[in-house]
């Protein structure tokens, strides 16, 4: 990781929400720019959902997807919601509303603020390279295929009919990869694990503008707090999947629908179209997912359907429209659709694989390791906004989460390559949007509970009143409580954690050498026969060292970035050194390291 990787990717980032701005001026528009400071996560999404559609037209149409074309492309973008814009009549924001001033926070809430900025901080230092050992698909999948668009900026068809995927694999994800990688200068698979972090707090903060108006600040920031801490997300967070950056483009569609249903502002639909294509090009279940939201959207509007259905039907319509030249490209090119596996012979095959499809859904989605209560807290909030009478939100919630969880069981059930075991790591990384869906929604469900029972606090005498309205009166005092947190972990990160074996001092940006040691006195060493950047390489160099009769072959990822191919605990040097020539005369280029991992 370098200062000039980690430039590049601020630089993208600025980049995606420069297109994301442009979308949302184009749907929406803003008076104040303080109202696009609200929803500046939200133009983030908007940004990397354009880009997707953008990229995979280039790449269906033969044009290279590299720095040259995307930022005409986003200009382009941009340029398209300024005149759009202008045509709705949109007039030049002001900075800000006469009477603004800083939003107040009760106190409790700012504890829990200070809580997710902490968390936030800490994706950048202890928590950022947490999924790097379990990141298989990322080497053998995603990485290969962003790599060669880095490299070529086509999709090499010979190249990815090796990749273990299959082929007609919607490519949005990928390309964000590979612009990732022009803007750091290089295809660094450690950086790129910050876009991930960046991605996961404009999630949060798309959440908390979507919802900071509707719902209490005691009860948003809480319930937000209880999710990202949960254990799937402090695990896969910064993993370099597409599962969770899917789960965000599923859970704020289904947010931005909901909101379209109950309060009609049409750029919450068309918002959730850009969206809807982003999620179903990130992976092939995004289409699944994205029909999961439109059903739950159809049972929650089912009194207002003549209204309401044909919009939603429009939109479903035009976020399949915008993904379809790809899957036109891929069927006219003769390669395989996506599907279920070959073993897989209809609605009547495999059975008795459905239940424990079905169980360990529910299992996963309750598990204690994984996302502990807070999945039962969403359903909690579901019963009571129904019996506080707010049917719309409760029956919009239930109706999604049953869709999702059957959804999740049909994947199960006829991908036979699945061992349905609570232990396959494949099968929880599936629960993921549910519980992200559940996230964004379950606040919202809280707020309406809460709202009708307000009566009843204030029929429950004044010293109650009293109680509640010192607890969460709003203040700007308390901010202090969340810029204590802010310059906590930094501090705390300059003179070093106690017992975590961090050492203090300003950050330091290593490269790819500061996971290589020179080997030091009678200590064991190791014999290096190779660093490469993918599996299908490691394999192939671990096959010629052991062609050449060196024993105990291994590979593993060496902490920066890179695949290291060695043989481990070699007791002196004298016997590596006979190593070593037995690696040259296979024509491998082999050093000697010092075994740093005892």
């Amino acid at each position: 990781m370098t200062l000039r990787a980690l430039g590049g990717l601020l630089v993208f980032t600025v980049f995606i929400l420069g297109v994301g701005a442009g979308v949302l001026w184009g749907v929406r528009g803003w008076r104040w720019w303080t109202d696009f400071v609200r929803l500046v996560g939200v133009a983030y999404f908007l940004g990397v959902g354009a880009l997707m559609i953008i990229t995979m037209l280039e790449l269906v149409v033969g044009i290279p997807v590299n720095p040259a074309t995307i930022v005409p492309s986003g200009a382009g973008l941009v340029a398209t919601g300024i005149v759009v814009g202008r045509r709705r009549r949109f007039t030049a924001p002001g900075l800000r509303p006469p009477e603004w001033r800083l939003p107040r926070i009760s106190l409790p809430a700012a504890v829990f603020v200070a809580g997710i900025v902490v968390y936030f901080e800490a994706l950048f230092r202890a928590a950022r390279l947490a999924g790097v050992a379990r990141e298989w698909d990322s080497w053998a999948n995603w990485l290969p295929k962003a790599r060669s668009i880095y490299l070529t900026g086509h999709l090499d068809l010979d190249f990815l009919a090796g990749v273990p995927q299959l082929t007609s694999y919607p490519p949005g994800h990928v390309t964000i990869q590979a612009l990732a990688f022009h803007a750091m200068g290089s295809a660094d698979t450690v950086t790129l694990h910050v876009q991930y972090a960046i991605m996961a707090a404009f999630f949060a903060v798309a959440v908390i503008g979507l919802l900071a108006q509707r719902v209490r600040d005691v009860i948003l920031f809480p319930v937000l707090l209880a999710f990202l801490v949960a254990g799937y997300l402090l695990d896969w967070l910064t993993t370099v999947y597409a599962d969770i950056p899917m789960g965000y483009f599923i859970a704020l569609t289904a947010l931005l629908v909901f909101l379209w249903i109950d309060e009609r502002q049409s750029w919450h639909l068309a918002a959730a179209t850009v969206l809807l294509s982003g999620a179903m090009l990130t992976k092939r279940e995004g289409t699944l997912f994205a029909a999961c939201v439109l059903v739950a959207a159809f049972v929650a509007s089912s009194r207002e359907r003549r209204q309401l259905w044909p919009r939603l039907l429009a939109a479903g319509a035009v976020s399949f429209a915008l993904v379809l030249p790809w899957r036109i490209w891929y069927m006219s090119h003769g390669i395989p659709t996506v599907g279920a596996d070959p073993g897989y012979d209809g609605p009547f095959s495999d059975l008795d694989r459905l239940w424990p499809a079905f169980e360990i859904t529910l299992k996963s989605l309750v598990h204690e390791d994984l996302w502990r209560y807070v999945p039962l807290l969403g359903v909690a909030a579901m019963l009571l906004a129904l019996f506080a009478g707010a049917w719309r939100i409760a029956l919009y919630s239930a109706a999604l989460l049953i869709a999702l969880i059957g959804t999740v069981t049909w994947i199960l059930w006829v991908n036979r390559s699945l061992v349905l075991t609570h232990d396959e790591w494949a099968i929880r990384r599936f629960v993921g949007t549910p519980a992200l869906v559940l996230l964004v929604l379950t606040p919202l469900l809280l707020q309406r509970a809460w709202s009708a029972s307000e009566p009843s606090v204030r029929a429950a005498g004044r010293y109650s009143q009293l109680v509640v309205s010192a607890l969460l009166r709003p203040t700007t005092a308390a901010w202090a409580i969340v810029l204590v947190g802010l310059v906590s972990f930094p501090g705390s990160a300059l003179v070093g954690y106690s017992r975590s074996g961090l050492p203090g001092g300003w950050p330091s940006f290593p490269g790819a050498t500061g996971c290589v040691a020179a080997p030091v006195g009678t200590e064991d060493v190791r014999l290096v026969v190779g660093y490469v950047d993918s599996y299908p390489e490691a394999n192939a160099i671990r096959a010629r060292a052991r062609a050449a009769g060196i024993g105990n072959v291994e590979m593993n990822q060496d902490g920066c970035g890179r695949l290291r191919v060695y043989v481990d605990d070699v007791p002196t040097l004298r016997a590596a050194q006979r190593l070593v020539a037995e690696a040259k005369a296979a024509g491998l280029r082999p050093t000697v390291e010092r075994d740093s991992d005892d």
